[in-house]
């Protein structure tokens, strides 16, 4: 875990104009949501707000999620071992499980969220974090809310900035680290700023659809079976089509893994190479062989949909989720 990385970030946001007007905002809001799901039975309310907080859990039911809100306000098991059963039980990740327990318990346990999200894998991790988390008076921070709102804090302003509706018109769907930023700032502007921009030019119908859906599932694709599908005849321009059909799909296929056979190079040729030079050069495409095993253990790390027309039969996949290209629609539920 990036310890030097978080503090840097901690500093900066707490050193910055509007910082404790934000933890103060955020203060108010947190335990408020925090005292609805200390009560019995949670209401639907205070679920969906979660949800919306946390966008990894609307796979699952309420049923469910007042099963996971009760496990975790028992207070008989560490942190770590409520949070590493619960989120055993669900298809949940760990960090989202242990956002989850800091919504319910804010002063006793810290956020999972901003930068540290992608750090959390593992409940070795996790407790790496909580041991962490113990001295953060040392550097200011006053309790995990205003913890919570200095990882959070940056974000928030980036959707202050005038800028953001120029960046959201330049935003292009191949850079994936610029719309995940978008992606968090917009998330927290209020719902009449997020139909304003709506209304903006949009590189790319993809783009307008990860930036302004509320919810979001990765996505792998086979690119070689996608290049190749219906014909002998590679075409690297059935990529482009694949992010047109998947700009109709009302959840956002995001962010996106593109996995070719190591041999593409040589089987693609002619005037599409410079092209396919171009998105392999992308830090989320990548060739590998035989392509099949990095697609499956990309898809079950990260609980991805796989996009092909293959069905992998030499494999076990029943666990994944397997679609095809004119199956991604509006009506496509994941």
């Amino acid at each position: 875990m990036m310890i030097t990385d978080v503090l840097s970030r901690l500093k900066q946001s707490a050193s910055s104009q509007g910082f404790y007007t934000y933890y103060s905002k955020r203060k108010e809001h947190i335990e408020r949501l925090s005292s609805h799901l200390k009560k019995n039975p949670v209401s639907s309310a205070a679920i969906a707000k979660v949800r919306k907080r946390i966008p990894d859990l609307s796979s699952l039911s309420y049923e469910e999620m007042e099963f996971s809100i009760d496990i975790l306000r028992e207070r008989d098991k560490s942190p770590e071992e409520r949070v590493d059963y619960v989120s055993s039980l669900s298809e949940a990740s760990l960090a989202s499980i242990g956002h989850l327990l800091f919504l319910i318990d804010p002063r006793n346990n810290p956020p999972v969220t901003g930068p540290i999200i992608k750090e959390i894998k593992s409940v070795d991790d996790y407790k790496e974090w909580l041991s962490f988390c113990k001295s953060i008076g040392r550097h200011g921070i006053q309790n995990f809310v205003m913890l919570e709102a200095a990882l959070l804090y940056e974000r928030d302003d980036l959707a202050q900035k005038p800028d953001l509706a120029y960046r959201v018109g330049q935003a292009v769907y191949t850079n994936i680290t610029e719309l995940e930023l978008l992606r968090g700032a917009i998330s927290n502007l209020s719902r009449q700023e997020r139909r304003g921009l709506a209304n903006l030019k949009f590189t790319h119908p993809y783009v307008k659809t990860v930036l302004l859906s509320s919810h979001a599932r990765s996505v792998v694709v086979d690119g070689s079976n996608i290049v190749f599908s219906k014909s002998d005849h590679a075409d690297l321009n059935r990529i482009d089509d694949l992010f047109l059909r998947m700009s109709f799909c009302r959840i956002a296929l995001f962010p996106y893994r593109i996995v070719f056979d190591a041999n593409i190079r040589y089987t693609l040729g002619g005037f599409q190479q410079e092209s396919l030079n171009r998105l392999l050069s992308l830090p989320q495409v990548e060739t590998y062989s035989p392509a099949d095993d990095r697609i499956i253990f990309l898809a079950r790390e990260n609980n991805s949909v796989v996009v092909t027309y293959d069905r992998f039969l030499d494999h076990l996949v029943d666990d994944i989720k397997i679609v095809r290209p004119e199956d991604i629609d509006e009506s496509l539920r994941l």
